[in-house]
């Protein structure tokens, strides 16, 4: 048999035997799990601070919230944009107090702060006051100028009974058309004044008066209705009139008396003109001729016209804006030409633009003299002269800024110099002060010793001027600080005011005095009133008659700090702010350290003032902390407690006291505020803050 025969029949036989063999169940493969499907992982909600802003989100909570700064972050893009997103109202940190705006020499300039608030006012922003009264913070210079030259006292020299009318009457006086007024703003000093209700009222003086003495007479005076005036009558017979303006101004005139008449003196005085501390005081009984380095630059060796005749005659050494200023023949004083001045059409954008400048007299270092002259203008108006030293140009050893004010009528003016050094001195008129027309005459230079009567001089003439010096210092002081409330609330719209700031004592809790507050940078106002309640009293109601005066209407804040610390202190301040009707609403600092408040502190400080029944803000918020996500817990609770605290219609407000923790007053490394120094990032303060007012007013904060 073939090899390919066995090979086939052995295949056959295995098929055979492979195909008697069971098949196999198939093999059923299970069902994949089911896995149920799960959600995405949560992603955090972002914060979309572009849908609202938060000035707006607090007002729909019925909360005004503020903002203070400073000159030094105006028009800060960064600041910009804050002020008009985060907050309704401002205030400013230290450019609204006295030492910022009153200067050395007791001129007034609002010149930043009124910047600051026409700029705060472009960006949307309510200007809050702060402040009106502190014991920091003043004019130290001026007030001190200001005491240095005042009278100790009256001294025996003071001849005249009731001569401040403190006695609320007319005793002293023969009168016929007065009466005695208690207004504050028509008070020179003290409660009481004396007011004349008719044209010519007489106030007949009754004062013992020497035949062949000399005395000086002086009163302070304004007119309610425009200019007044008032004439001087000697009981000799002698005759004084002069001008009242509308500000107080202090009339002196010097009286040699030859012969005594049954009064010393009459005033005879226009209607509405109001008449305080009328004073007669002995001089030393002489006139002394001598000591006269010129008899009066009275310009009758030139003739009438322009102003290049000054220099080529060697009285004066220069004259800015020749233009403006000429010899003139209209109403000399003393003859028939004086100096004109005109920047009547407001020619001048700076006082120097019209000037002269005299030629130098020879002067003995360590000598006081009298520059004296004439003055009057197109209106009242003030004038500004300045003395030079040693006759340089560079002006060494000179005295700056003397601003008398003049009236329509011939005014006699003088100021005094103290020479230091050198042996020469000049001194120089400014035209273009304010936009007047000015004239000047018989300018004259004398010793201090020498007679005070210019040249020529036909009859006693009033000297009229704002210096203080002389006055009690309790008077002094007095006017000073109501002039500055009544000026300060003229001047500035605002929807409040701080009146007084921090005027209780920590402990004992009581007002401040001379004895628990020291210190250099310290001025106590109650040390020249009966006592510090009395100023606060007086500072109060000036601030009510001040808005009252100028239609104007604000909330009037007694301010303090430690509120919540110190309760003791919280309890003097509203037993207080209880009792005076005046105050119409109470600020709590709240300059807070977590470290050491409590929650319960101040729940119980804001129930408290919240009681006293006045409107209640958060004057000058910020929080010191080393933990910002706590910090942020603490600035909502306060927000949340004040809202739930105090009624709607007490509600004054919060203000956050600073923008970034950067220029914060406490350090940026006490991070106190609600943005960072860098870039004025948000802090989780803000954030809180924000998410806050979101969820009281339903609306959704985060990022669609």
């Amino acid at each position: 048999m073939k090899l390919s025969t066995h090979i086939l029949l052995l295949s056959v036989l295995l098929v055979t035997a492979l195909s008697c063999e069971k098949t196999p169940e198939p093999v059923v493969k299970p069902d994949p799990p089911v896995v149920e499907p799960t959600d995405p992982e949560p992603t955090t909600p972002v914060v979309d601070y572009d849908k609202y802003n938060l000035r707006d989100l607090a007002a729909k909570a019925g909360l005004k919230l503020g903002v203070s700064y400073t000159y030094g972050e105006v028009r800060n893009s960064y600041v910009s944009s804050i002020l008009q997103r985060d907050f309704a109202a401002v205030t400013f940190g230290n450019e609204m107090k006295q030492d910022a705006i009153l200067q050395s020499n007791g001129r007034y300039n609002f010149s930043r702060a009124d910047d600051m608030a026409a700029w705060s006012k472009s960006l949307g922003n309510e200007l809050f006051g702060h402040t009106l009264g502190w014991h920091s913070q003043q004019q130290r210079a001026y007030l001190n100028n200001v005491i240095s030259n005042a009278a100790p006292n009256n001294s025996a020299s003071l001849v005249q009974r009731n001569w401040n009318f403190e006695t609320g009457t007319l005793d002293g006086f023969v009168t016929e058309g007065f009466e005695v007024v208690k207004s504050l703003y028509d008070v020179f000093a003290g409660d009481y004044a004396a007011k004349a209700v008719s044209d010519d009222a007489a106030l007949l003086i009754d004062a013992a008066l020497e035949a062949g003495k000399t005395y000086d007479f002086s009163f302070w005076a304004r007119s309610l209705e425009g200019e007044g005036t008032v004439k001087l009558v000697s009981g000799d017979g002698q005759e004084a009139p002069t001008r009242i303006s509308s500000e107080w101004c202090k009339y002196t005139v010097t009286l040699t008396i030859e012969s005594v008449g049954k009064f010393a003196c009459r005033l005879l005085v226009s209607k509405d003109v109001v008449i305080d501390n009328i004073r007669i005081i002995a001089s030393d009984g002489s006139q002394p001729s001598g000591g006269i380095l010129d008899d009066g630059i009275d310009f009758e060796s030139l003739t009438a016209g322009g102003a290049g005749q000054l220099m080529s005659s060697g009285l004066f050494v220069q004259v800015n804006g020749p233009d403006y200023v000429s010899v003139t023949s209209e109403k000399a004083h003393g003859g028939s030409l004086s100096l004109k001045m005109d920047n009547s059409s407001g020619y001048a954008s700076n006082s120097w633009d019209i000037q002269v400048v005299t030629k130098t007299f020879p002067v003995t270092a360590g000598e006081t003299y009298r520059i004296s002259w004439y003055a009057r203008a197109s209106r009242a108006a003030e004038f500004q002269i300045d003395i030079r030293g040693d006759g340089d140009v560079k002006y060494p050893n000179s005295q700056y800024g003397s601003f008398p004010k003049m009236g329509t009528d011939w005014t006699y003016q003088s100021v005094e110099y103290t020479v230091e050094s050198g042996s020469e001195l000049s001194f120089a008129f400014y035209g273009g002060v304010e936009a007047v027309t000015y004239y000047i005459d018989d300018i004259r230079i004398t010793s201090a010793s020498a007679a005070q009567a210019p040249a020529r001089r036909q009859t006693p003439a009033f000297k009229a001027g704002t210096s203080l010096k002389g006055e009690l210092v309790n008077d002094a002081i007095g006017f000073v600080y109501r002039d500055w409330v009544y000026k300060m609330v003229a001047h500035f719209d605002v929807y409040g005011w701080d009146v007084v700031n921090e005027t209780f004592y920590d402990w004992p809790a009581d007002f401040r005095n001379a004895s628990n507050t020291t210190g250099d940078n310290v001025f106590v106002w109650g040390k020249y009133y009966p006592s510090t309640k009395v100023w606060v009293d007086k500072a109060f109601a000036y601030a009510t008659d001040a808005l009252e005066r100028n239609g104007k209407t604000a909330v009037l804040y007694l301010n303090d700090y430690n509120l919540e610390t110190l309760e003791p202190k919280r309890k003097a301040f509203c037993d207080y702010v209880k009792g005076n009707p005046q105050v119409t609403g109470v600020g709590t600092q709240m300059h807070l350290d977590m470290a050491g408040i409590t929650r319960d502190q101040i729940v119980a400080s804001l129930t408290d003032l919240v009681a006293t029944g006045k409107i209640v803000r958060i004057s000058e918020l910020d929080i010191k902390c080393t933990d910002q996500v706590a910090q942020a817990d603490l600035y909502k609770f306060i927000f949340e407690k004040y809202l739930e605290i105090v009624p709607v219609e007490q509600r004054g407000g919060i203000t956050i006291w600073g923008i970034n923790d950067k220029d914060s007053w406490v350090g940026e490394n006490n991070m106190p505020l609600l943005y960072k120094g860098t870039n004025y990032a948000r802090k989780p303060a803000y954030e809180k803050l924000y998410l806050y007012f979101c969820e009281l007013a339903g609306l959704n904060p985060y990022k669609d």
